[in-house]
């Protein structure tokens, strides 16, 4: 009940945020047969996202449902998973704490409009739908070398498959799952592996990259994906703009999103895992987080705030193993150790049900309203130091980020350091601060003329910027 809670409740009144209006805007084009946008990144997730909003109407919920199902299928899988190798409770206690701990943006992301509160997956982001289809490959791996059945190693593929196609970055995931003949001393089922695994794999992905076009539009994303990380995407940790983010920004975002609480309790459930009686499960586990981590931390030079939350799963399953193994140690020592960290959780978990009840629309999603509340239109907004994307989705032609497609109405300053203030509209606001009104929304600085002080501007009140 607890996981429904966190899953579905107020899931609409977020505020859209900046990569979730391009995959909402291009999973309603997929819907309609408009295979040409955002081909930088794969396209089965964007499929899923555009049947929702077929089914629940265009914009946000639908597809959010979808996320939340996911999230919450990812923790069933745990659950399956665990249970049936290491017992009832460490496959409870994995998928609860998948389900009911935070894992957001934090703070440190400099464009407020885009922080993804306490859950990336109460959004409509491409790492729910992934995370959903890598877990259930990496279990259905693991399946096939526990019975044998090759039809395990075929669902596999297809599963990484869906996962490859809806965001790349699972791809490395190959690596431990070609690992587990070795850690089996089975290596003759290499080549059986490859053979189901691989054939599942390739006409799965075949047939999901059809529809956008298979080479083209996969010659698309290499070249885009390569110019990114060879460019560096900006990104802001602590105040600080990194054009290249650093090798430790992923960690800092995982600070941020988790919380050093949260973060040390599961930290000590690894090491346990590695630590007490590490078994051949362990080791798969880790050998995905390890690949995960070379890929995220060395080889990609591209890092945003929710990056992390591809590693979550893995992190959370060694931790539920590690509980479980350090309640054996020296009894009854080790039960009550791991029934303190286990309680531990219950803080996280709390601090994520009150900010999920607390739910809301903030800041760009309320400046319509607030403007006409004080006597404003919102006809014409200037925005400066904001990102397009998330203003669009709610203003569309009534915003503008060039100070010379005036006269506007208001002028909107966000908090995103990656993008410089157009100067003229510094000396604006800087010659006619007495005879303008400034509100501060969220995290907006909003300003407005005072009715009727505007001298050396528009007759109608509205502000013209010079150039």
């Amino acid at each position: 009940m607890a996981a429904l809670f966190v899953a579905f409740w107020h899931l609409g009144r977020s505020t859209i945020v900046n990569d979730e209006f391009v995959y909402l805007r291009a999973s309603w084009a997929y819907a309609h047969g408009d295979f040409s946008l955002n081909l930088e990144h794969p396209p089965t997730a964007k499929y899923l996202y555009g049947v929702a909003q077929l089914v629940l109407g265009q914009g946000p919920l639908g597809p959010r449902l979808v996320a939340a199902l996911a999230m919450l299928g990812t923790g069933g899988v745990l659950f399956v998973w665990l249970r049936r190798e290491v017992g009832f409770w460490t496959g409870l206690l994995a998928a609860g704490a998948w389900w009911l701990t935070p894992r957001g943006s934090g703070s440190t992301w400099a464009d407020a409009g885009s922080v993804i509160g306490t859950r990336i997956d109460r959004f409509a982001m491409l790492e729910p739908l992934m995370m959903f289809f890598a877990v259930a490959a990496l279990a259905a791996a693991w399946t096939w070398m526990r019975t044998g059945n090759r039809w395990w190693i075929a669902a596999a593929g297809a599963l990484l498959a869906m996962s490859v196609t809806s965001k790349v970055s699972t791809a490395v995931l190959v690596l431990a799952i070609g690992a587990l003949p070795l850690l089996f001393r089975r290596p003759r089922d290499l080549g059986v592996g490859a053979l189901f695994g691989g054939v599942a794999f390739v006409v799965v992905f075949v047939l999901l990259y059809l529809p956008v076009g298979l080479f083209s539009a996969i010659g698309h994303m290499l070249k885009f994906q390569a110019q990114q990380n060879a460019h560096g995407h900006p990104t802001t940790i602590l105040g600080t703009v990194y054009t290249e983010a650093p090798w430790w920004a992923n960690f800092a975002f995982l600070l941020a999103g988790t919380g050093w609480f949260l973060l040390t309790v599961l930290v000590i459930g690894v090491i346990a895992a590695l630590v007490v009686r590490p078994d051949r499960l362990v080791a798969y586990l880790g050998i995905a987080l390890g690949v995960f981590l070379v890929f995220y931390v060395i080889v990609a030079k591209v890092s945003l705030p929710y990056y992390y939350d591809a590693w979550m799963p893995l992190v959370i399953a060694l931790a539920a193993i590690g509980y479980a193994r350090l309640a054996t140690v020296r009894p009854p020592v080790g039960r009550i150790a791991a029934a303190v960290l286990v309680a531990c959780l219950l803080v996280p978990t709390v601090r994520l049900g009150v900010a999920v009840a607390q739910t809301r629309p903030s800041g760009i999603a309320l400046l319509s309203d607030a403007l006409e509340v004080r006597g404003h239109d919102s006809a014409g907004i200037l925005f400066s130091q904001f990102s397009a994307n998330t203003w669009r989705i709610y203003f569309g032609d009534r915003g503008s980020m060039q100070p010379e497609n005036g006269p506007f109405d208001a002028v909107v300053v966000g908090s995103d350091t990656r993008r410089t203030m157009p100067e003229q509209v510094r000396t604006f606001l800087d010659e006619n601060r007495s005879e303008l009104e400034h509100f501060r929304l969220d995290y907006l600085d909003v300003y407005v003329p005072w009715q009727g002080t505007i001298k050396d501007n528009n007759r109608d009140g509205t502000l013209r910027i010079a150039p």
